[in-house]
């Protein structure tokens, strides 16, 4: 594998030419259309053995599959500022979700996002479906998006097809968010859900939250927890099968979307995303939704891409780390458009050049809180480990090389204390970079 300097440094003049510069022929003089279908709480972790994905493998045939794609928040508003802007929580000011019932402050429209660049840049832009943002009462023209419907499922997917069929020759980027698989929440009134074959059960359980910050256990014990406090194995099947089921019906929306562009003759021209806010915590560590913590169940997103006009290999599967911050100026890059500030992301061209490459040797991630609950927590995660600190007390290290699940918490252990102070550093310098100064930097 390349190092990781060496590999930037070689892949400069691809990912200054764009994501899809790298492709067997050159690229096309008309500029993509950008279709981002993004999903709500779907995490990779839950694998692909117990799934049937017909659509999403359509969207994978001539595009890239990265495995190791994470959220910087696994706070759905927050989540959503980082992908559509390409920055963290802390710079957008969206650090939390907004609503009623939360902490959250809405996105400012003077922040650069997908729709008003590219609008800027002389593409229609629309959203449609789930918003969650705020300042939405007057539809989303102060954002760059025109003509924003907030539906879901079949309404949803049959709107998306109406607006693409509407498009003329100038290229276009449309937002379709769908609410699932959100809804597992309405599990607890479906406890009968059928077992699905090929549902594995949580590879661990609540008794590994006894080295782990006292948050997780309030949030079992005395929140949206509270409701799995007594599910058996048999119970976390059907939590996970019903899951499945929620997943695979936005599958069966996308493939209506997917249709319309071939009947349009725009599936070859078109740079398809498909990915989600964060993801659910599958019953792991006994806990049920998303909650005060970092596991990767919440953090590790699917993100699939593909531009048929441009990829001339098949499905290729990438195991690189890669942030949602990368997709703003990659979706940029391949639409030949200068994002207006300097992003902390960086163009995945250099993955699509070299798929066993490295653009990111570290990860980050942040979390402020859920509700009216404040838990900030950052995150630093390289390749082998993890290092969560929480700001109000607690912190954990795993090793996950040797221990995916995150199980054991090392960050008490005497000879892991140099490791801890390097991780540190490198949190420290990174809320500096990004103007965290939750307690300080």
């Amino acid at each position: 594998m390349l190092n990781r300097r060496r590999f930037l440094q070689n892949s400069t003049a691809a990912i200054a030419a764009g994501l899809f510069s790298s492709c067997d022929e050159d690229p096309p003089a008309r500029r993509p259309n950008i279709l981002l279908i993004l999903s709500d709480q779907e995490s990779e972790r839950y694998g692909r053995d117990a799934l049937s994905l017909p659509n999403r493998a359509r969207i994978e045939r001539r595009g890239v599959r990265f495995t190791r794609a994470f959220c910087t928040t696994p706070q759905c508003s927050a989540s959503r500022a980082s992908i559509l802007t390409g920055l963290y929580p802390t710079e957008t000011g969206v650090v939390t979700n907004v609503d009623a019932n939360s902490m959250g402050v809405p996105l400012k429209t003077s922040t650069p996002n997908l729709g008003n660049v590219f609008q800027r840049a002389g593409y229609q832009t629309g959203y449609l479906g789930k918003w969650h943002l705020g300042n939405d009462g007057g539809g989303l023209d102060a954002f760059g998006f025109t003509g924003y419907r907030n539906l879901r499922g079949q309404e949803l997917a049959n709107a998306a097809v109406e607006w693409i069929g509407e498009r003329g020759e100038a290229p276009w980027l449309l937002v379709v968010s769908f609410i699932n698989p959100h809804d597992i929440y309405r599990f607890p009134a479906h406890l009968d859900a059928p077992i699905r074959p090929g549902v594995t059960p949580p590879h661990s359980g609540a008794e590994t939250l006894q080295n782990a910050p006292e948050p997780q256990t309030r949030f079992l014990r005395g929140d949206q927890g509270k409701v799995s406090l007594h599910w058996d194995k048999e119970t976390w099947l059907r939590y996970r099968s019903f899951y499945a089921g929620l997943i695979e019906e936005v599958d069966g929306h996308v493939g209506a979307i997917l249709d319309a562009l071939e009947a349009k003759g725009q599936r070859d021209d078109t740079v398809i995303v498909y990915s989600s806010d964060h993801g659910d915590l599958l019953g792991e560590h006994g806990l049920p939704f998303k909650g005060p913590c970092m596991y990767d169940e919440l953090l590790n997103v699917p993100l699939s891409i593909s531009y048929p006009r441009a990829m001339k290999r098949g499905p290729t599967e990438c195991g690189a780390m890669t942030s949602l911050v990368d997709l703003a100026p990659s979706l940029a890059g391949a639409a030949g458009i200068e994002w207006p500030i300097a992003p902390p992301g960086v163009d995945l061209a250099a993955l699509w050049r070299d798929p066993l490459g490295e653009i990111h040797d570290q990860i980050f991630a942040e979390y402020y809180g859920k509700q009216k609950w404040r838990e900030p927590i950052r995150t630093i995660r390289t390749r082998e480990y993890k290092y969560n600190v929480y700001l109000n007390g607690g912190e954990e290290l795993y090793h996950l090389r040797t221990d995916p699940y995150e199980t054991v918490n090392l960050a008490n252990r005497t000879e892991y204390q140099s490791l801890i102070e390097t991780l540190a550093k490198r949190l420290h310098a990174w809320r500096g970079r990004i103007g965290d100064r939750e307690y300080g930097v």
